[in-house]
């Protein structure tokens, strides 16, 4: 895949990073052997309200603690130093050129399913291996023609906006969210 390292790139909203996300990042840095997983929070996702995502510098933060002693993973802010919109497509372009490779994106399923409306899609899948996590949504064979691969990953029905209303409603979500990051998670949406 490149030159002289694997690559991964894991973007989202992580709002708030939650142990699912964890145990992704853990399955894709074994399974597809990456180097090097860059763990990206959107600064401006395309598919989301930016008003009502929390700032970028709190989610951050809670990926870096929450990602803390996971060697391969790296907390990056090239979506915010890039600026606008956070288009995956540009991030993919970055981090190829940077490394003289075609990485790995990671996406849950629940992604794939809308892909098609991505910006500038069928390039992102030109100059990217996506690989997919489980989440089951869609038939598998009948997706973009064998363009991705699926990661082995146990299945967590748990999502950021489930543990967002979770804690308005005053319920517990040990377990859910690391515990490095609990007690600020709590009190933010609390």
């Amino acid at each position: 895949m490149c030159s002289k390292s694997r690559i991964g790139i894991f973007g989202g909203s992580f709002d708030p990073v939650h142990t699912g996300h964890l145990v992704v990042a853990i399955r894709a840095i074994e399974q597809l052997e990456l180097d090097r997983l860059y763990v990206i929070p959107a600064y401006r996702p395309p598919h989301k309200d930016s008003s009502k995502t929390s700032p970028y510098e709190i989610r951050k933060r809670w990926l870096e603690m929450a990602f803390e002693g996971i060697d391969e993973a790296y907390v990056s802010d090239y979506e915010r130093e890039r600026g606008g919109i956070s288009y995956s497509l540009f991030t993919v372009r970055h981090f190829s050129k940077l490394h003289n490779c075609r990485p790995f994106l990671i996406v849950g399923e629940d992604s794939l399913v809308s892909l098609d409306t991505w910006f500038e899609y069928k390039t992102l899948l030109d100059e990217a291996t996506i690989a997919v996590y489980p989440r089951n949504i869609t038939e598998r064979d009948h997706f973009f023609d064998g363009q991705v691969i699926w990661l082995d990953a146990p299945r967590f029905d748990i999502s950021s906006t489930e543990i967002r209303k979770r804690i308005k409603e005053g319920k517990s979500v040990i377990g859910l969210v690391p515990d490095s990051i609990l007690g600020e998670v709590k009190s933010f949406y609390g």
